[in-house]
């Protein structure tokens, strides 16, 4: 198995990871970290994982899911991604909010929430998920939307604010 690990510390944190492979077992690597990965997940790499406190155990994947490539995880609250799940290329799943220094974080503070994936939903390419979100069972969230409340059961969520302006006359 040809794996290369990088890793990047930040402040006490935790430990940022970046996984690459040009063979199987992602999976396993996670494992060995301390994460539940469920039979027959496929996670295809690389995948970014950062505000690991100690280890994954923060990160959940169910049975027979598929975790798409440049896939981002903040955890650092608890991840659940839930049986037959799919999370498509460049998703980013976020269970944090810190404006860090800023006058913001005056305002708003640090947000934490735990992200669930319900079984068998769909996370489209390059969507986000942030902090405290709940993906109910079968729900399909769209390519590029970011999804900032809880989604039902079997709802479908698409991008926001897309705008035909007729050019006819051009």
């Amino acid at each position: 198995m040809q794996l290369r690990w990088e890793y990047l510390r930040h402040d006490i944190d935790g430990v940022a990871m970046r996984l690459r492979s040009l063979t199987a077992g992602h999976a396993d690597a996670l494992r060995q970290f301390g994460a539940r990965v469920g039979a027959d997940a496929m996670v295809v790499g690389p995948i970014s994982i950062v505000n690991a406190r100690k280890d994954f155990g923060n990160l959940a994947i169910g049975k027979r899911t598929h975790i798409g490539s440049e896939v981002f995880f903040d955890l650092a609250e608890r991840i659940t991604v839930e049986d037959g799940a799919t999370i498509s290329m460049r998703a980013v799943i976020i269970t944090h909010f810190d404006a860090g220094r800023s006058t913001l974080a005056e305002s708003r503070g640090r947000q934490e929430g735990p992200v669930v994936i319900g079984a068998n939903a769909y996370i489209g390419a390059a969507a986000v998920i942030l902090h405290g979100v709940t993906i109910g069972e079968g729900a399909l969230v769209a390519a590029g939307a970011i999804v900032s409340k809880d989604v039902p059961p079997g709802a479908v969520v698409t991008k926001p604010g897309i705008r035909v302006i007729d050019r006819s006359d051009a």
